[in-house]
């Protein structure tokens, strides 16, 4: 007679894994693997990062080259350190686009050097390597770098397609013969004056001023939603900060409370960090909170962060800090809003455990 407990599929897997070690952050439920999720993420990236050389010349190519074979460089100097097996998850390839993506067109070489491997070996290996960072780690390279070249990170060159930019010491020149606007669209909302037409379609499509990979909204959104697609993200996040921003440009209109435009609205959505950060860096598996009451608090908190700093702070930009803060929140927030355990205390809302 047969013993369906002992005989059972469950049983055998179980029998057949209970002493392996449980691996890190993203844990999937179906056949996809590290490297297929972060090979879908570098194809959602590609087409920014290709028309970004069409925008500001083929000299970016050459930051994405270098900021590439230096997270290899770090990532085999790191293993041969501590004598472990050299890992291809493919995660290193996206830290090094990201990073590189935040980066000015004016940017020298050196810069995605320090800011990859300050990401790969600090950011990452340091606390453990992929799925242990409690920080996104392009995100911790940029905030260095911007610590060590403050005012060369915040350099603005303008696209001059095809493949060539106009590099930031002759902008205000060129502003007298409008060729180019004479700030980007967050400067000029900050400023109080509406953008127009015209210019929120050249910030849709790329043709304003920006970071190497920031500026196509369009190319980004379009990631984002093949990245949807595949069941890679979910869309909650990046739709909550779009939103918590959008509502606060509205809000906190030019001209006093509630008298945001749609220009406003929008503008704010599209312009700047918003997309890239919102869609490809607010979404990573390992720093962002594991339940979804969790992750919805996330995103509220980053959007949130970025109106402060977009409408009171020093700045026109605060996407990239504001995730930063919000993944030192991420241990807080998965530590109040876990999911409870079957027969854990009373029902809650969202089947949470409230820890009080």
């Amino acid at each position: 007679m047969p013993d369906y407990y002992q005989d059972s599929a469950s049983e055998k897997i179980f029998q057949q894994r209970k002493n392996q070690e449980t691996p890190p952050n993203p844990h999937i439920r179906d056949n996809n693997e590290t490297v297929k999720i972060m090979g879908a993420v570098i194809l959602a990236l590609l087409p920014a990062v290709l028309f970004s050389g069409y925008l500001f010349g083929i000299k970016v190519y050459g930051l994405f080259l270098i900021g590439l074979a230096t997270a290899f460089a770090a990532d085999i100097g790191w293993s041969f350190l501590v004598k472990r097996p050299i890992r291809f998850d493919l995660s290193i390839v996206i830290t090094a686009l990201l990073l590189t993506m935040n980066l000015p067109p004016s940017a020298p070489w050196y810069f995605p050097v320090i800011g990859v491997a300050f990401a790969v070996i600090i950011v990452k290996e340091f606390f453990g390597g992929i799925g242990y960072n409690f920080l996104n780690p392009a995100l911790g390279g940029r905030a260095l770098l911007i610590g060590l070249f403050y005012n060369q990170m915040f350099l603005i060159s303008w696209p001059d397609p095809p493949f060539g930019s106009i590099s930031p010491d002759v902008v205000s020149q060129a502003t007298a013969n409008d060729v180019v606007s004479g700030a980007t669209p967050l400067a000029v909302m900050k400023a109080g004056d509406t953008l127009s037409n015209q210019e929120l379609w050249d910030a849709f499509l790329g043709f304003t001023g920006g970071r190497v990979g920031e500026t196509s909204a369009l190319l980004l959104l379009l990631g984002g939603i093949f990245l949807v697609w595949r069941k890679i993200i979910s869309p909650r996040i990046p739709l909550i900060i779009f939103a918590t921003i959008g509502v606060f440009a509205f809000i906190l209109g030019p001209e006093g409370l509630f008298t945001g435009t749609w220009q406003h609205v929008i503008g704010h959505i599209i312009s700047g960090g918003a997309m890239l950060g919102a869609i490809y860096m607010a979404t990573d598996y390992a720093s962002t909170p594991g339940t979804k009451a969790g992750e919805n608090l996330f995103a509220l908190g980053v959007g949130l962060l970025v109106v402060l700093f977009r409408f009171y702070g020093f700045t026109n930009e605060g996407m990239s800090y504001a995730i930063l803060i919000m993944n030192c929140f991420t241990p807080l927030i998965d530590r109040f809003l876990r999911l409870r355990i079957l027969g854990e205390g009373k029902p809650t809302p969202f089947n949470l455990k409230i820890m009080r």
